[in-house]
Formats: C-alpha cells, structure tokens, sequence
C-alpha cells in the first residue's frame, strides 16, 4: 500500500502539471484500483481546507486513511497547493509591530469608546467616561503581550436609533474633534509623522515640532498613503497635514459604528482591527491569495485536460456508463473544500449527470449565495444530493477561536467573512464585502434579527433547506448528542481530526 501513490491526486493551480506528482493517468489508474478492491461503502473523497500546504495535505491524506478504509470505504484525497497560510499568519505579524498600526487602532478604539458611550466599555471603566491616556496605555500592554484581553470590550447592543433617526456621526465634527485632541497624543503623532518622513519627506505642520526620524518599514498601502498625504508625493516633500490624517481615522471611526448600529460588527475590538486593515494594509492582508485560491478550485473543472476535478468527474462518468459503479460516494470537504465540493457537483451534473452523492462539510468557508446556487440545482432539483450534513463551531467558541494571538482574536472565518470576501463590480473595480455570510458560522444561520429573509434572501433559502434536511447541522461542542451528530471540536483545524467529529464522520459512511 502507497497511499501518496495510489490515494492522492495532486494538482497546482487546478491543474496537473510537471511541478505536480500527480497527472491525468493516475485519475484512471486510482479509480480502477479502488472499483476492484470493491468497497462495502464505496468512494470517499477528501478535500482539504485552503490553509494546507502540500506537505499538511499530505499527512492529512496519511492520518485519515486508516479511519476511512476501515469504515468500509476507498479514500481519495485531493491535495492542492496554497500560500495563504504565510500570508494570513506571517503578513499580518508584521503588521502587529507596525507603530502606525497600533496607533490607528488606539486611536479608533478612544473615538468609538467615546461616540457609543455605555455600549462599550473600556477596562475598569463600565462604560463611562473614559482615561484616554490609560486607555492607551492598557493597549500598550496588549499589544506587548502583557494583558490577557484588549482593553476595550462590547458592552450591551448598540441602539439602532444611533444611526436611524437623525443621530448619525457628523463627519465634519468628528473630524475637528479629533483633530483637536492630537495635541494630546505624542505617540500617535509621532508614528505617524515618521510614516510622512519615509514615505515623502519634507515636514510637519500645526502639530508640535515635528521629528526627523523615519519609519523602519512602510507596511501602509499605497492607497492609504495617498488618503493620509495626499498633496505629496515622493518627489515633492510637501507637508503633513493633520486635518487629512484626522479625516482618515474619522472615517475608519465612522465605518466601525455603523456596523455596530447594523449588528453587522464582529465583537468591537475585531471590528476595529477589520476596519483598520481594510482601510490602511488590504494590500497586505491575503485577500488577493485569498480569492485566487477561491479561483483555483473553479481551474480545477476547467476544459483543459491537465484539470483534476474535472478528470476525476470524467472518469467516473465513463465508469458509470460502462456500468462500473460505486455503491455510492462521499464528498467530505474542510473549509475552502466546501467550495471545492460545489464545483465538483456542478461539474458532475455535466459529464456524471447520473451520480448521486452524499456531502459532509466540515467548517464550510464557502459564502451562503454559493451553497444556496448548489441547493437548489443539486438537492431540489436534481436530487443529485442524497445526504448533507455539515460539522461546524458555535457562534462562542467560533469567537473563541484565536486566528492570530493579540492581532485577530476570533476565527479564521470571521476573518474571512470580515476582510477576505468581495466581488469585482460591473466596471472590474473590486467591492469589498463587509461581513459576508459564510455558510460555516452559527451567527448568520441563528440571527433572523439582522439577517433577515428581506436582505439576506439567499441565507433564507439556505436556512428553509437545512431545516427540511434532516439533522443537517452539528453544533460544535456537541458530545452526546448521538450518532453521527456531535462534535468537539473547538478551533477551525480541528475539524478533521477531532476524535468525536472523525466518529461522527465514520458513523455516516458507514451507515447512510
């Protein structure tokens, strides 16, 4: 037995190619070997989450063999390359010790502390008037890992009134407000002045005397840089202008409320740390890795015969009309292999219109109008899914789930839903989507309130199919909730090896 050989298919960018260990001979030779070992529980395929490198999807392929062929069944493991593991947790790493980082989000943190009053409450302050010069400092501490939480926490719903009735945030008082309060923020100054001095030169105006030093890296995107100095360029060592740097903050201020008075937030401190990103290091956050791994599982079921997806799909539809079947075959996916699965189906009721699944999601990172396309194509109309079930996290410990410790302090998916996801508008320009619901988490499947039938219709759609499927959602952490139902899986990577999940997951195999 070789299950690097006779269990994995191994593509790039979709494709087999002279970089891959696999090619297009091996889909026919692998799917032969498995219809003559003649599984009880036929075919399972594996497709892993987008955070693996070749080599985790590899010992994923080695750990999960064993558990999937003792339950009666042939394993397939799909393993595809992706770099977002070093961009989501290396990039943004250095963007936690960027000065200017930290002191956009003290500074955000202070106004949104102030504007919401008791909705949130900073440390030892309950909501009331707030010490900006100890909030500062706790956030000192928490950045330098010497607190066990940021100084700044939700406290109680935000008023829907705050923007709905008149009052909404004056910008234009905002923006003087702010401005007026730099005289007492030497640090926030002074990072950002060092930022003005690498990027263009020149000098200081209206604030203190300015300093000469310079910023050891620039981290800021271009796009930021032009909004914070935008009548200098590298050539021109124009002034600072803090009215512009002011009316920037104001704006990341504005964003962050609103989303609060919308229920669109992700916790204020993750709320904060979204909209800084998103208006200062997009650039460098992984969203264009991101979405060209979104792409390269759509390049897997592409014409070319070098595709895998699309050669594994083939290949079992050649089989079937030859009349070499599997008694049946399981799609399981983690994470990003959700989305890989609903290009798998889509490609099946092409060339394997006949086949008959039954799907396992574990953790599914794939966006609500996309699994709601995949419903009602391939479980109301072609009834192409005979079973669904998807294993996922609890909105608590989802919350719970530190992606990266001090810097995102809730899970990959809320990363994902927060930073990560848009679409490219009519004009090719690319629109950010704020809180994009991923089908994986609990708030957008529980929240009615917010995510609401009238402007979430497809979320609707999905929820209407989940409750007539029956048991088709595990709450994470289920123990005793009975077979094939319970879960103790308390972050995004566990999911697939997660002892209670795994059991849950062999019990389906072995018995839908």
């Amino acid at each position: 037995m070789n299950i690097q050989q006779d269990n994995v298919l191994h593509s790039r960018n979709g494709k087999f190619d002279d970089g891959t260990t696999s090619h297009p001979s091996d889909v026919a030779r692998i799917l032969d070997e498995a219809l003559k070992s003649a599984p009880d529980k036929g075919l399972v395929i594996h497709f892993h989450g987008g955070l693996n490198s070749e080599e985790s999807g590899r010992n994923i392929a080695n750990d999960l063999y064993q558990p999937y062929h003792d339950a009666g069944a042939y394993p397939l493991f799909f393993v595809w390359e992706s770099g977002l593991v070093e961009s989501l947790i290396n990039n943004p790493k250095d963007i936690l010790a960027d000065p200017a980082f930290r002191e956009l989000v003290k500074k955000v943190a202070e106004w949104v502390a102030k504007k919401l009053g008791g909705q949130v409450g900073t440390k030892g302050s309950s909501g009331q008037a707030i010490n900006e010069v100890q909030l500062r400092r706790d956030f000192d501490l928490w950045f330098n890992g010497e607190a066990a939480e940021p100084p700044i926490t939700n406290e109680g719903k935000v008023a829907t009134t705050f923007t709905t009735k008149g009052v909404a945030l004056n910008e234009d008082e905002l923006v003087n407000e702010i401005q007026f309060g730099l005289d007492g923020d030497p640090d926030f100054q002074k990072a950002i002045q060092q930022l003005h001095n690498a990027v263009v030169g020149g000098h200081v105006t209206t604030k203190g005397s300015g300093t000469t030093a310079v910023a050891p890296v620039v981290l800021v995107s271009g796009y930021a840089l032009g909004r914070l100095f935008p009548d200098t360029t590298a050539t021109t060592k124009g002034a600072l202008v803090w009215f512009k740097v002011a009316t920037f903050v104001a704006e990341i201020i504005i964003k962050v409320i609103k989303r609060f008075a919308t229920g669109r937030d992700h916790g204020v401190y993750c709320t904060i740390v979204e909209e800084v990103l998103r208006a200062a290091y997009l650039d460098f956050v992984g969203s264009t890795i991101w979405n060209q791994m979104k792409k390269d599982t759509v390049d897997s079921f592409g014409n070319d015969p070098q595709c895998c997806g699309t050669a594994v799909v083939k290949q079992l539809g050649t089989l079937h009309a030859a009349g070499k079947n599997f008694n049946k075959i399981t799609l399981i996916g983690h994470s990003t292999g959700a989305l890989y699965i609903c290009e798998f189906l889509d490609a099946a009721a092409q060339y394997a219109p006949e086949l008959k699944f039954d799907i396992i999601f574990l953790a599914p990172a794939v966006r609500h109008d996309r699994f709601a396309s995949t419903l009602k194509i391939h479980y109301n109309q072609d009834n192409r899914i005979v079973h669904f079930r998807m294993f996922c996290m609890m909105d608590k410990v989802e919350s719970d789930d530190v992606l990266i410790p001090i810097l995102y302090i809730r899970s990959l998916l809320y990363f994902v839903s927060g930073l990560l996801e848009g679409h490219v508008d009519h004009a090719g320009a690319w629109i950010a989507d704020i809180d994009a619901p991923i089908l994986g988490m609990e708030r957008y499947i529980s929240n009615k309130r917010v995510y609401d039938s009238t402007s979430f219709p497809q979320i609707a759609e999905v929820r209407t199919d989940l409750q007539i499927i029956a048991n088709s959602k595990v709450w994470s952490v289920t123990s005793n909730a009975g077979n094939g139902l319970s879960s103790t899986s308390k972050k995004h990577g566990d999911f697939d090896n997660d002892k209670i999940t795994l059991d849950s997951i062999i019990y389906l195999i072995k018995n839908w």
